[in-house]
């Protein structure tokens, strides 16, 4: 019958072999309500996070680390009780983690399984309950616990530290951070910041992710670093600065750079750098003019002090104007926020923002260097490189990062990427139709702002997208692998031609050099201008066709044309930038973008302008533009007859201004209409005064004037006109305005300034466009002649009349 089992009575197995037993061990250990935890000390302060301690009255393997899991189980009621059996630790989840056992014979791989995912805990620990149930034998001697097979063959050791038994080594993740990663890429993907930092930061293990990291390297391997931060020899004795605060927000320095030889892909011109004194954590805020510093201040004050719970005490600024003007150092003093100044041109008393200026252009640079993008990038270098400075240790900190002193936890590089990497990102399911492509091709540029994500520099579409669905290729150049070659730029030199915010420059073919004969005049008459508005967006696109009828984006387009086709060229002759009005052939051409393709419409527009030689006329903004413009007769035409109608109300006489006289200006204003077909129809000009300069109170009061309420006029019109049947009449008062009756002085209009009364002044008898008092002086007069004809005015609709 064979022998009886212990466990279960029953005959043909014993008591190892019983499964019974194995499963409710099992279910014991692992499957219950509650679990036992048998140290206290697993909630103490951890000294090494990459450490397992062996604690053999522990029923569980436990982990607070959740990145090292797999096949990872979420759980709701499971709880760790603590040795005192009194307390106890919520238990998040469970999974199995592959541990590499750095043992003295070499490294030895380990699986647990079934591992508590306790976050609150500060220590790892290996159950040796759990390694008795798996087959092991556990030997003490010599404060070493060796750990061997069933058949006494050897795993690995755990050497004794103080009253632990402590396993050393690191997890075994599929992340690549994980694999042997040279620090070169270390180097790369933290902004190039300077390779003895890198090296403390593994010493000290002062982020996660940089556990197995090749550092025999030098940073002179990195031509990008000497190139970009090259500096000249210090002749001065180096001095070491010493904190004098105790905690965040007890002093924060300021400081702001600019303007930039080249505008960001944002139009930014200027960078404000504000940097905790404590915890040297840096905050850059990209502004397009210095007005901006105070709104961004006390966004920045408003979002710190909310997050942190503190007050900030101190700020120390240089005496720059965007800093010292009124409303700022009264927003300090009100919030009882001490202010400190530097000595005049002494700009190393503010050291530490002044530093920052210099190390973080100096990444820039070499940012751009070495990834081959163009310098508007200057803004996204920029900011990825303060995200990455945050995250590396400062000698001041005693090997901590300025955002674990700041927010408390140990911050991660794992998701470090080099900047100019080549990117995919995914394009979602709504943005595409079955047969299109399921990623776009783009660049790295930086990490997403206020969401979990990276952004993508898309050449294609010209805009920066940011997306967490994003796979990195860090081996190969995002500029050199779409575009040919990489253009390197001379960074460090601060006077950078504006071209080069052209995208033409990624042009992968060369330009051809300019013919050794003398170029031929360029006739700018026979070329075409075009503006085309997008029928989805309020841009319009600028094109200028030469005779050949060859379509020209840019102002590098023409003078590549101009290159090639050996003809002289004057930038000055071409404007890109879109006017007000519209053209004749805007209905057109929205049409023909709606209907078929691009290249076809547009090839027959053009010929259509071509075969009629029909030009846009542009409207001019000044009275000098009116006088170069190639209908200069017409715009003097109708300024005249702006003049002559105003002679004809008496609008003004001419005076000798007095001592004490203030005096208005004026200005012309233009505009074409334009009949039913969109074909021009009258020159119009309008003498305007510059009522800005009016003041409320001294130069006028009352400025109320009753408006028309077109729903009344619906109303009187239906039931008056088609109910009842009333003949109506519609009439407009020209130079409506010239019947109020105003004293104020002005300047005579530019181009019609009288001979030998250059020094006089115009002095208004009407009220003309442009005054606050205008549209009441005119409401008075139109007012006082209906209340004339017996007229009356409605209470409760100013604008309506009745008799």
């Amino acid at each position: 019958m064979g022998p009886s089992c212990e466990f279960c009575s029953r005959k043909g197995h014993d008591a190892s072999k019983c499964y019974k037993k194995r499963n409710k061990e099992k279910k014991q250990a692992f499957l219950s309500e509650t679990t036992f935890c048998g140290t206290n000390q697993a909630f103490g302060v951890s000294t090494d996070c990459n450490h397992f301690l062996i604690d053999t009255a522990a029923t569980s393997h436990f982990c607070y680390e959740r990145d090292w899991f797999k096949n990872f189980k979420e759980l709701k009621t499971t709880k760790a009780l603590l040795a005192d059996k009194k307390s106890t630790c919520e238990v998040e989840g469970i999974g199995n983690i592959d541990f590499i056992v750095q043992d003295i014979k070499g490294n030895v791989k380990i699986t647990l399984k079934d591992v508590f995912y306790t976050p609150n805990m500060r220590r790892n620990l290996i159950s040796g309950a759990r390694m008795d149930i798996a087959g092991l034998k556990i030997i003490w001697s010599n404060n070493v616990m060796r750990i061997c097979h069933s058949n006494n063959e050897y795993f690995f050791s755990a050497f004794r530290r103080d009253m632990f038994y402590i396993v050393s080594g690191y997890p075994l993740l599929d992340s690549v951070m994980y694999t042997s990663v040279d620090l070169n890429l270390i180097h790369k993907r933290l902004c190039h910041v300077n390779i003895p930092l890198i090296k403390d930061m593994c010493k000290n293990k002062s982020v996660k992710g940089l556990e197995k990291v090749n550092i025999k390297i030098d940073n002179e391997s990195c031509i990008a670093c000497n190139v970009g931060k090259a500096t000249r020899t210090s002749l001065k004795k180096n001095y070491v600065y010493k904190r004098v605060t105790k905690s965040v927000l007890d002093k924060v320095h300021m400081d702001l750079w600019g303007p930039a030889p080249v505008n960001s892909l944002g139009g930014s011109k200027y960078f404000l750098s504000i940097i905790d004194d404590f915890s040297r954590k840096i905050d850059v805020f990209t502004l397009k003019s210095k007005s901006e510093v105070y709104s961004i201040f006390k966004e920045y004050l408003s979002r710190v002090q909310r997050e942190l719970g503190r007050k900030l005490k101190s700020v120390r600024t240089d005496n720059g104007l965007e800093f010292c003007h009124k409303d700022f150092e009264t927003f300090l003093r009100n919030l009882g926020i001490k202010i400190e100044r530097t000595s005049f041109y002494t700009p190393e008393l503010n050291g530490i923002a002044e530093r920052f200026n210099r190390s973080s252009m100096e990444a820039v640079r070499t940012m751009l260097q070495d990834s081959g993008l163009q310098p508007r990038f200057w803004a996204e270098a920029l900011h990825a490189y303060v995200h990455t400075k945050n995250r590396c240790s400062h000698k001041l900190t005693e090997g901590k990062t300025p955002m674990e002193i700041w927010s408390g936890h140990k911050p991660s590089i794992r998701h470090c990427r080099a900047f100019g990497s080549l990117a995919y990102v995914y394009v979602p399911t709504v943005n595409r139709n079955k047969l299109q492509p399921k990623a776009k091709i783009g660049i790295l540029v930086g990490y997403a702002v206020n969401r979990r994500g990276y952004r993508v520099w898309l050449p294609k579409e010209r805009k920066v997208v940011e997306s967490i669905h994003v796979k990195i290729d860090e081996t190969k150049n995002g500029v050199k692998t779409l575009f040919g070659k990489v253009k390197h730029y001379d960074y460090a030199i601060y006077q950078l031609d504006q071209n080069l915010n052209n995208d033409s420059d990624y042009r992968a073919q060369d330009e051809k050099s300019s013919s050794p004969e003398k170029p031929s005049s360029l006739d700018i008459s026979t070329w075409i201008r075009l503006e085309k508005p997008r029928t989805k967006s309020k841009r319009i696109d600028v094109y200028y066709y030469p005779p050949s009828k060859e379509r020209l984006r840019s102002i590098n387009d023409v003078k590549i044309y101009c290159q090639k086709n050996k003809l002289e060229f004057d930038p000055n002759q071409f404007n890109f930038k879109p006017t007000k009005a519209k053209t004749r052939f805007e209905e057109k051409s929205e049409c023909h973008n709606e209907t078929s393709s691009d290249s076809v419409d547009e090839a027959s527009f053009v010929n259509d302008i071509f075969q009629n030689e029909i030009y846009m006329t542009e409207i001019p903004k000044t009275f000098k533009e009116t006088q170069i413009s190639p209908d200069k007769e017409k715009w003097n035409e109708a300024m005249s007859e702006e003049i002559k109608l105003m002679q004809n109300r008496k609008v003004w006489d001419l005076v000798e201004p007095k001592s004490n006289m203030k005096v208005l200006g004026c200005r012309w204003v233009y505009n074409i209409k334009h009949d039913e077909k969109n074909n021009v129809k009258k020159y119009k000009s309008r003498l305007v005064a510059q009522g800005f300069k009016q003041r409320p109170g001294v130069d006028f009061t009352d400025v109320f004037a009753p408006l028309v309420n077109f729903d009344i006029i619906k109303f009187l019109f239906v039931l008056l006109v088609c109910i009842l049947g009333w003949n109506h009449c519609q009439i407009d008062v020209k130079g409506a305005y010239l019947y109020g009756n105003l004293d104020i002085p002005m300047q005579q209009p530019e181009g019609f300034v009288l001979k030998g009364c250059e020094h006089y002044v115009c002095r208004l008898q009407k009220s003309i466009y442009g005054l606050h008092q205008s549209g009441r002086q005119w409401n008075l007069e139109l007012s006082e002649i209906l209340f004339g004809l017996g007229f009356h005015q409605n209470d409760l609709c100013n604008g309506l009349y009745t008799k």
